[in-house]
């Protein structure tokens, strides 16, 4: 199950140039919450977590690499580490998700709509091991960079066509 997930189609520094531009904001300390929602297991309740972040320039200025803790309300934690860069030939930001709980790894392609000054991206995976899904995310760093603000929506192939509830949100607010 991806839990605060976004995906990543290639991470090669190659192809990253240190131009991270709007990924820039993210350095820094964060503090934050997060609920996990589950909205197909009835009477479930959400899983909400306390987050501690601290994000920094990586090799050479072509990384963004945010080292964090998610502490859930009964004390069990988690560490996540992600890595963010620019794919300049491809025109979008690459992120990799790996987990200290979990073997696997979660990366994808986050592009950024400055309308809405909004980062978003999208990822397949299999639910309850069978069923295929699709899960939609959304970044957004306030204007002043002292905020960012995630969320995430999924879609399994056996839901109706317009079901797409939220799983995950989360809030971090600039401390350093």
């Amino acid at each position: 199950m991806l839990f605060f997930s976004l995906a990543l189609i290639s991470i090669s520094p190659l192809h990253s140039q240190s131009k991270l531009g709007k990924l820039t904001p993210l350095i820094g300390k964060w503090e934050g919450t997060a609920t996990a929602y589950f909205p197909r297991e009835k009477g479930k309740k959400p899983r909400v977590e306390s987050v501690l972040v601290d994000c920094r320039s990586a090799m050479k200025g072509t990384y963004v690499e945010c080292s964090s803790t998610w502490t859930q309300e009964n004390g069990q934690s988690r560490e996540l580490r992600t890595f963010f860069n620019f794919d300049q030939k491809k025109n979008f930001y690459d992120i990799l998700y790996l987990y200290d709980n979990w073997a696997g790894k979660v990366n994808y392609a986050l592009y950024f709509d400055p309308s809405s000054k909004t980062f978003s991206g999208s990822d397949y995976f299999m639910a309850k091991g069978t069923i295929q899904a699709e899960e939609k995310v959304t970044w957004k760093i306030s204007d002043d960079g002292m905020t960012v603000e995630g969320n995430e929506f999924n879609h399994y192939d056996s839901d109706k066509a317009d079901y797409w509830p939220k799983t995950f949100e989360f809030t971090w607010k600039k401390v350093k």
